[in-house]
C-alpha cells in the first residue's frame, strides 16, 4: 500500500486513541465526584478526641462529620448495685485500773437538791468534774482511751454545741454531760427569771445533742444562792456540784493537802488539761485512790455501759 493510502488509516487510529483517553479521563472525574476526598491524599487527616468523642476533621469550610468509631468517655455509668449503710460495732470497752466500780447502793443525801463538794462515802474514791469546754485537745481523747476512767463534763451551751464530735467521743470513753449555764454568768448577781433562763434553758439542747438529760448542775465560779438552789430543783436537777480541790498549770491544790474519800475536783477544758489529768492520775495511784462516777454514787444517772455492772 502506498503512502497516500496509509494516511487516512493512521488518522483513524489516532482519533480512536484520543477518544479512549478522553473516556478514561471522564470516568476518573465522575468517580472523584462520588467519593469526596478520593482525588487527594492531603484531604485525609488523623482523628482527634474532643470531650471523649472521636471526630474526623473535614476539609476547610465543611461541617465536622462524626466517625463511626468512638472511644470510651470518662463519664461514669450509674451503679446498678445496691448499697446499704452498715453500722460498725465498736468493741465494748472495759474500765481502766483507775476506774472505781459503781457502788452497790448509792449514798444517802441529807437534803433535797444539796450543794456538795464531797460525796459522803468511805470508799477511797475521788470524782473529776471538767468545766466549760472551750479548748478541745485531741491528746486528751488519746489519754482517756488509754485510762478509761469516768468523768463529768459541765458544759456551757456554745462550746457544747461547737464541740459535739469531741464531747461525744468523750462520752463513749466514760464521760457524762451535765449542765453549767448558757453563758457562764455570776448567778448571785441575777434575779430569779435570769437564773432560770441560764440554768433551765440549756437542758433541752444538751439532751438533744448528747442523748441524756442532765441531772447535775455546777454553778460558774462556785457562786450560788438560795434562788439558784430553788431553780435547780424546779428544773429537776438533783444537786449543785462544787469542789474540794482544783488543778491549774500542772498544779493540784487540795483542802488538807491530800485526797480524802469522796473529794470532788474542779478542772477546766484549757490548754493545760492534759497535763493536769496526768497529774491527778499519778496522785491517785500514789495515794491508793480510784476515780468514780459521781452520778452512780448519787444515784442520779444516766448510767454508762462501761461502768454499769452487767446483770
Amino acid at each position: 500500500m502506498d503512502a497516500p493510502a496509509r494516511r487516512p488509516l493512521m488518522t483513524r487510529h489516532l482519533l480512536a486513541t484520543v477518544l479512549v483517553a478522553l473516556g478514561l479521563i471522564a470516568s476518573a472525574i465522575g468517580l472523584a465526584s462520588v467519593i469526596p476526598g478520593a482525588s487527594s491524599v492531603a484531604s485525609t487527616t488523623a482523628p482527634v478526641q474532643v470531650l471523649g468523642r472521636r471526630i474526623t476533621a473535614s476539609p476547610k469550610g465543611a461541617l465536622p462529620v462524626k466517625s463511626v468509631a468512638t472511644v470510651p468517655t470518662t463519664r461514669r455509668r450509674p451503679s446498678t448495685t445496691t448499697t446499704s449503710t452498715t453500722t460498725t460495732t465498736v468493741p465494748h470497752l472495759q474500765p481502766g485500773p483507775l476506774a472505781q466500780p459503781s457502788p452497790t447502793t448509792p449514798v444517802t443525801l441529807s437534803r433535797t437538791t444539796p450543794a456538795i463538794d464531797q460525796v459522803p462515802t468511805t470508799d477511797k474514791v475521788i470524782f473529776l468534774g471538767i468545766d466549760d469546754g472551750l479548748v478541745r485537745d485531741p491528746a486528751v481523747i488519746a489519754l482517756l482511751r488509754q485510762e478509761r476512767v469516768p468523768l463529768t463534763l459541765f458544759l456551757v451551751r456554745q462550746p457544747a454545741l461547737d464541740g459535739q464530735e469531741f464531747f461525744r467521743t468523750m462520752q463513749g470513753l466514760g464521760a457524762t454531760i451535765q449542765a453549767h449555764t448558757i453563758s457562764h454568768p455570776q448567778l448571785k448577781k441575777l434575779g430569779y427569771s435570769d437564773q432560770r433562763h441560764q440554768i433551765c434553758d440549756e437542758l433541752n439542747d444538751l439532751t438533744k445533742w448528747y442523748g441524756n438529760r442532765p441531772t447535775l448542775f455546777r454553778p460558774p465560779y462556785g457562786e450560788w444562792n438560795e434562788t439558784t438552789r430553788s431553780v435547780v430543783s424546779q428544773c429537776q436537777l438533783h444537786a449543785l456540784i462544787l469542789w474540794r480541790g482544783a488543778t491549774n498549770d500542772g498544779r493540784l491544790d487540795m483542802i488538807g493537802g491530800s485526797f480524802h474519800p469522796g473529794d470532788i475536783l474542779l478542772m477546766h477544758f484549757r490548754t493545760d488539761l492534759l497535763q493536769n489529768l496526768k497529774l491527778v492520775f499519778a496522785r491517785a495511784r500514789a495515794e491508793g485512790y480510784r476515780i468514780g462516777r459521781i452520778e452512780d454514787y448519787l444515784g442520779v444517772g444516766p448510767p454508762h455501759p462501761m461502768f454499769t455492772p452487767t446483770k
